[in-house]
């Protein structure tokens, strides 16, 4: 890169990391967790640890309600079903009240997106000086980056384990990945699809301490969720999720922000309520191996350069934004490491120049703010259904395209 290139990047860094920290600190972003609005995800984890240290089901939404209710806090909260020793990680919570927990969440938060995009830089730097330009950029523009941080959800504090668990063994020290990465599934399962593709690669010592961080977490939980409450998760709570019930949980699949495969085919073939059809699950679940399968088939070669590297750890992430039956606007930012990989690899030319159109694009619409998208879509349906469709699943596209470059980078 030349002087007058560096300065430029150094210019747009700087600009990128000023843009978003006003977008995080400006108003209403650290607020309270009020009523229905920001923290209801957040509600979720602390009530639910507040029911599991009292000896009742964490699992069960009226208890929840019931305790937010006595809190005078919220008329509801969303249904908690995270794996059982998730709720180790919020035991810190329970002196405080949900609106200071909420704003020490935020800024937890804020310090594992702030760690996960170092570590991620430094793994990645061969890759060239454009990457950070790139990353912050996302970042800032990322319209899920601060409603991630405005719902209180735990997607940054898990993909920091994750970047951190892979580079660890990719510097040969499996067993500290593996640790990290298995802390990472018992927060949210999405992140054993890197389990798997260590499997598809032979990593045998990361993968047999990633399962065994798993058990002994889980060994470590029982004081907290007793066994009886841990089986009925992995043998009631979780089989249910491939249909789309997530205990409980009453948001339609086919909601405005579902950015996953199940969703489309929901479409395509309605189920009742907020669960897919018979037909729907079936069309799902082949759909959803199928692109694993595929995935697996086009990465079985181990990366032979660091960007082969980059590209397969980008794909697998935007794999786990794909399969689920819901993957809502926060969990976009599993797509951080593909957006900045793509928009670098067009910039360096390691993509040809066909791709810079569609990954512009992409990269435009996964930044692009969902509201303001879908009061276009609003708009637009009476007269052009067909263009209020393609606006509601215009981030599904930008996922696939970012998802494509991945893997090409990656082969």
């Amino acid at each position: 890169m030349s002087d007058r290139n560096r300065a430029l990047a150094s210019l747009l860094l700087v600009v990128a990391v000023v843009w978003h920290a006003l977008s995080v600190v400006a108003p209403p972003r650290i607020g309270g967790p009020t009523k229905n609005t920001a923290g209801r995800d957040f509600a979720s984890y602390f009530y639910a640890v507040e029911a599991a240290a009292q000896g009742s089901d964490p699992y069960d939404t009226k208890v929840l309600d019931s305790l937010a209710k006595r809190d005078g806090t919220r008329d509801s909260v969303h249904p908690f079903f995270y794996p059982p020793p998730y709720l180790l990680l919020m035991t810190w919570a329970l002196p405080f009240d949900l609106e200071t927990g909420f704003l020490l969440w935020y800024w937890l938060n804020e310090l594992a997106l702030l760690v996960a995009s170092l570590a991620l830089l430094y793994w990645w730097r061969a890759l060239g000086d454009e990457l950070p330009v790139a990353l912050a950029a996302c970042i800032a523009l990322m319209f899920g980056v601060v409603y991630s941080l405005q719902m209180g959800q735990v997607n940054f504090i898990v993909l920091a384990l994750v970047i951190i668990g892979l580079w660890q063994d990719q510097k040969e020290r499996p067993v500290v990945g593996g640790a990290l990465v298995g802390l990472a599934c018992m927060l949210k399962m999405s992140p054993a699809l890197f389990v798997a593709w260590w499997l598809l690669r032979g990593r045998w010592v990361a993968v047999a301490a990633a399962c065994g961080t798993a058990l002994g977490y889980t060994l470590l939980a029982l004081p907290l969720v007793d066994a009886s409450e841990q089986w009925r998760f992995y043998t009631e709570v979780l089989p249910r999720f491939g249909s789309g019930d997530y205990n409980g949980l009453v948001i339609k699949i086919e909601m405005f922000g579902n950015h996953s495969v199940p969703n489309v085919i929901n479409q395509l073939v309605p189920g009742e309520g907020n669960k897919l059809s018979a037909a729907g699950q079936a069309l799902s679940s082949t759909a959803s191996l199928g692109l694993l399968g595929g995935l697996g088939w086009l990465l079985r070669r181990a990366p032979r350069d660091a960007w082969a590297l980059a590209g397969q750890v980008s794909a697998v992430s935007c794999a786990t934004l794909l399969v689920p039956v819901y993957t809502y606007e926060h969990h976009l930012i599993w797509a951080l490491p593909a957006m900045a990989l793509s928009a670098t690899a067009v910039w360096k030319q390691r993509l040809p120049t066909t791709w810079a159109l569609p990954v512009g694009l992409a990269l435009a619409a996964l930044c692009y703010p969902l509201p303001n998208l879908k009061q276009l879509a609003v708009t637009s349906a009476a007269d052009w259904p067909a263009i209020a469709w393609m606006l509601q699943e215009l981030k599904f596209a930008g996922l696939l395209t970012v998802f494509a470059a991945s893997v090409r980078l990656g082969r």
